[in-house]
């Protein structure tokens, strides 16, 4: 069993490889990110394990990183692989300083140079707490990208600085979302829903423009966990894959083991 844990900012998510490396089929869970709701998981999914699982974790919370490390050598006997630039990854990192890259970022780029076509250009946009955009070369280089506040900080972000706007439910937002609000609710979605979606159509073609790169040479994929409502609306996806950091690390982990 190999156990990749991708620690977010909102939220921690957890892949089980339960025949790893045998098969590649993944069980997910994504939990709060509380260390004892995330204690309590690990148990129950270390106890259901016949031998001791293997373990990777991505994390872009330093201040969670000791307590989990400590959690698996002290309470599981285990010691887990951490990623950063220093593992073999088979990505060249264009980036100024190269350990500020996050992990989430390294894993990402991991899984679209392996999982896809080498002869294009990969660009991955992330939908998380920051809506993240990552290129790759053909020839396997990240070459960076750009960084925007996510779909719900944005929200957040008005509700507080505001006294008159009110708080976006995204369960609510749907294809029939008006461009033209015609109340302060409706224009509010309208800006996250069919702004992010300009943005992300905008983005890409200025991407491409700057690499002198045409569409049929470039494949885009979305993640994260407004992926599937953004890509609803536009073409400009050619996968959406939910579980591509996680893809990430079982490729990190198995080029490192």
């Amino acid at each position: 069993m190999l156990i990749a844990i991708d620690i977010g900012n909102s939220a921690i998510k957890i892949g089980v490889y339960k025949n790893h490396p045998t098969n590649f089929d993944i069980e997910v869970s994504s939990i709060e990110k509380d260390y004892d709701s995330f204690s309590k998981s690990l148990s129950l999914i270390i106890k259901s394990s016949r031998s001791k699982p293997e373990v990777i974790i991505g994390s872009v919370v330093p201040s969670l990183d000791e307590p989990v490390i400590q959690l698996f050598r002290e309470k599981f006997r285990i010691k887990p692989m951490i990623v950063d630039v220093k593992l073999k990854t088979g990505v060249t990192f264009n980036y100024n300083p190269i350990d500020a890259i996050g992990a989430d970022r390294i894993a990402d780029s991991v899984a679209v140079n392996n999982l896809y076509q080498n002869n294009l250009t990969k660009i991955v946009v992330d939908f998380g707490t920051a809506t993240v955009f990552e290129i790759i070369s053909s020839k396997g280089e990240f070459l960076g990208g750009s960084i925007f506040p996510g779909l719900e900080v944005s929200s957040e972000a008005l509700f507080k600085k505001t006294s008159l706007l009110e708080k976006i439910n995204f369960e609510e937002i749907g294809s029939d979302e008006k461009i033209i609000g015609n109340s302060t609710n409706q224009s509010l979605k309208s800006s996250l829903f069919w702004g992010y979606i300009s943005l992300t159509e905008g983005m890409i073609d200025k991407i491409l423009n700057e690499l002198n790169t045409p569409r049929s040479k470039a494949f885009v994929i979305g993640t994260g966990g407004f992926a599937s409502l953004i890509s609803n609306q536009t073409p400009v996806f050619d996968k959406i894959e939910p579980n591509l950091t996680l893809e990430g690390l079982r490729i990190i982990y198995e080029l490192n083991k």
